[in-house]
């Protein structure tokens, strides 16, 4: 009985955070690699790997950071689904730099809690010193550099913890036989490209990440692959002038786990996106987009917005839309840069 409560206790941890990524990526162990950071994407329907101009290239195409032209480092917070468990939060830290001689090298740091949980034994009653609070993180090193002018390449690499579960807890259930306890660790690299088209304002992005070895909580347990995933982008910039700027993306975003032979459910199990963005003299900017995910049941609209003054910029981005339960979902970003040749003060 005591078992059967504890392994309930951490598949309901799982489904805690895997809840709304339904399909292929519900079936892969590290599924936080696979929620979007970043309020000024998550405003713009997810989609930015064709535009990837900001630290958030850390994450969504390494690739981007070569075309940047300014140091670039990025603060972000969710309340991650308050109406599902009102505890769980998401924090990102990204940055990007120029090294002379070396190129473009970005970093960044992931985290996601889903807050206090409290170890019952087999008749109800807590565990004496059994509160817990899950985590996932990860820490990633990207570098970036041009092809050509208008093609560049990037790269990333990543290791990542999983934290369920303390270990005494599964070996006072299991016995020793279960060393390793409910944490699990791997690695990662992420490929990307980017690539500015001969039309003015036209950009393609593509990124392949978390290809890596599975990840095992239990070391006498079986693995769970990592959410593999495949991002394709295109972005264009019909006005690009200093006063006004205005870009339309779309995005497809394929977890590339469970994968079968039947074209049409899998491309149901694509993620879609479409984004606008308006921004007026480099300083106010409205955002606005739709999101596709219907297997895992997430569809609807996205919106934001952002204000910059002097070296820092401000957004928020909120999808609460696309649930299928009442949830306040949004991101704030906070972004500091500072461009070659400009002062910080």
């Amino acid at each position: 009985m005591a078992k059967k409560m504890i392994m309930g206790m951490v598949v309901g941890i799982i489904l805690l955070i895997s809840f709304p990524l339904y399909g292929a990526a519900s079936q892969a162990g590290a599924i936080f690699l696979a929620i979007y950071p970043g309020a000024r994407p998550n405003g713009m329907g997810t989609c930015f790997t064709a535009i990837a101009d900001d630290a958030m290239a850390t994450y969504y195409n390494d690739a981007g950071m070569a075309f940047q032209d300014k140091t670039d480092i990025t603060l972000m917070h969710a309340n991650w689904l308050p109406g599902l468990y009102p505890d769980m939060y998401y924090e990102y830290i990204g940055g990007i730099h120029e090294f002379p001689g070396i190129g473009k090298i970005g970093a960044n740091f992931t985290y996601l809690t889903t807050g206090t949980t409290v170890a019952v034994d087999e008749k109800g009653d807590p565990i004496p010193g059994g509160v817990f609070s899950s985590f996932d993180l990860a820490v990633k090193l990207s570098y970036a550099t041009k092809l050509y002018e208008n093609l560049s390449i990037g790269v990333g690499g990543k290791l990542i913890y999983s934290y369920l579960v303390p270990r005494w807890i599964i070996e006072r259930i299991w016995g020793m036989e279960q060393r390793g306890g409910g944490t699990g660790t791997s690695w990662a690299i992420d490929l990307s490209m980017f690539y500015k088209t001969y039309l003015d304002g036209l950009n393609i992005g593509l990124s392949l990440q978390n290809i890596g070895p599975n990840i095992s909580y239990l070391e006498s347990g079986g693995s769970d692959p990592l959410p593999r995933t495949f991002r394709l982008g295109i972005a264009y910039s019909p006005i690009h002038t200093r006063i006004n700027k205005l870009t339309l993306t779309t995005e497809l975003t394929k977890i590339l786990v469970g994968i079968t032979r039947d074209i049409n459910d899998e491309w149901e199990d694509t993620w879609k996106g479409i984004g606008i963005e308006y921004t007026l003299s480099e300083f106010l900017s409205v955002r606005g987009g739709y999101f596709w995910d219907t297997v895992g049941e997430r569809v609807g609209p996205t919106f934001g917005g952002g204000i910059r003054f002097a070296n820092f910029e401000f957004d928020i981005g909120v999808d609460s839309e696309i649930y299928d339960f009442p949830t306040n979902n949004y991101r704030l970003s906070l972004y500091y840069f500072i461009k070659p040749g400009s002062s910080s003060n």
